[in-house]
């Protein structure tokens, strides 16, 4: 049996961004070598009794690209590196038993186009049935209001066409993939365009995906969708919604949904096809639930109210977390400084004005939907393509 032997944290790439826990497997992809001993038990034991996937059934094919070979297209994304989530999702699966040769890791200068295509090419023929293939990407995303295509953003594209598409990741993975089921996941600006894709056409595979935001909305800069992901896949009793002991693909879409709406005003997307359970569970939970913890909030603070999360819990005092503030703001309140976050809802078929951040000008819109504050409006004299979900700053009543 393998044993496992995961690198130590660094908070800095090393140079060409291929830290020292790199090796190259071929000439063409980078996979995570982890494997250092064949006689050991691996370092965290897993049995996955009880849940709906099986490492040595598990295949992981992931693309983080926080570099660019042309910054001045494809601004440079220094800042996410410090504890890169897509560094602790591989290291997640393969601490959990998913072999070194089922994970495929393509990171910054490594994540080519032409690298990424063969190497997913080549780990799909390898793939066989009853699998389940985890494909995740993050970095930038393209998309082109004309042609209505998206594309997510290799190291080395010039321009939108030069990045991968959309289209072909699902389609690729339709013909190729050779298990059963497929769970795509996209932390960037238009990543619902997965989620579109999947529903075009009558697929062969049963796929599931989570996606950062709506396929025409730009997406946040922060972690906080892949810490949410992070966070079911964990087992983190926040993330159960029904307290059951076990965490479901449908809880963590939902869990994800709330905090980018809550955190990031921002709607995310998941969707699955019918024969790819909704309750498909993914974790057990580590530790008891707790009433309350991770509990999204208005918190009064000096005669104001702020948005903020409960994050630890003690007798009837709540420790809070305030939204977009560093870890120094972290207080301990009581019952009475906290109340419901209830944002305000336009009913459907409102009329509106919308901003639109792309030349910072207001425009009439209709509400087609409301949710969490959010609503997905239609600009007037515009066609569904521009349709996208505004944040509460970015609404008020047509004037």
């Amino acid at each position: 049996m393998n044993f496992y032997q995961l690198p130590a944290r660094r908070s800095n790439p090393a140079p060409q961004n291929v830290s020292l826990w790199w090796r190259r497997a071929t000439p063409v992809f980078v996979a995570l070598l982890i494997a250092t001993c064949t006689t050991c038990q691996p370092i965290e034991a897993f049995a996955a009794d009880g849940l709906d996937w099986h490492p040595e059934q598990t295949w992981v094919f992931a693309v983080g690209v926080l570099e660019y070979q042309h910054p001045e297209v494809w601004r440079n994304q220094p800042a996410a590196k410090k504890g890169r989530r897509d560094d602790q999702l591989v290291e997640h699966f393969a601490r959990h038993g998913v072999a070194q040769d089922h994970i495929v890791y393509l990171r910054d200068r490594e994540a080519t186009q032409q690298r990424i295509r063969h190497a997913l090419a080549e780990q799909l023929k390898r793939t066989r049935p009853g699998d389940l293939l985890v494909l995740y990407y993050t970095g930038h995303g393209s998309r082109d209001h004309k042609t209505r295509s998206v594309h997510f953003v290799n190291y080395d594209a010039k321009d939108g066409p030069t990045a991968w598409p959309v289209t072909e990741i699902v389609e690729t993975v339709d013909a190729g993939f050779q298990g059963d089921k497929a769970l795509l996941i996209a932390d960037c600006c238009y990543s619902g365009a997965l989620a579109d894709e999947i529903r075009r056409h009558d697929r062969k595979k049963h796929f599931a995906c989570l996606c950062s935001s709506y396929s025409h909305n730009s997406s946040t800069g922060n972690w906080t969708f892949s810490d949410a992901l992070l966070k079911g896949l964990r087992g983190k009793p926040a993330v159960d919604l029904n307290a059951d002991g076990q965490i479901a693909f449908s809880e963590i879409a939902n869990y994800a949904e709330l905090d980018m709406g809550f955190i990031e005003k921002q709607k995310s997307v998941s969707i699955r096809s019918k024969e790819f359970p909704e309750h498909w569970k993914v974790a057990r939970t580590e530790g008891r639930f707790v009433p309350r913890l991770g509990e999204r909030a208005e918190i009064l603070w000096q005669d104001k109210w702020y948005r903020g999360q409960i994050i630890n819990v003690e007798d009837a005092t709540y420790q809070i977390h305030y939204v977009n503030y560093n870890n120094s703001w972290d207080e301990w309140v009581t019952a009475d400084r906290i109340r419901p976050y209830r944002p305000h809802e336009f009913p459907q078929g409102t009329k509106v004005d919308a901003f639109w951040p792309q030349d910072k000008k207001w425009y009439p819109a209709e509400v087609r939907r409301g949710w969490y504050g959010l609503h997905l409006v239609h600009y007037d004299g515009y066609s569904e393509e521009y349709d996208d979900w505004v944040p509460p700053d970015n609404i008020r009543a047509r004037r």
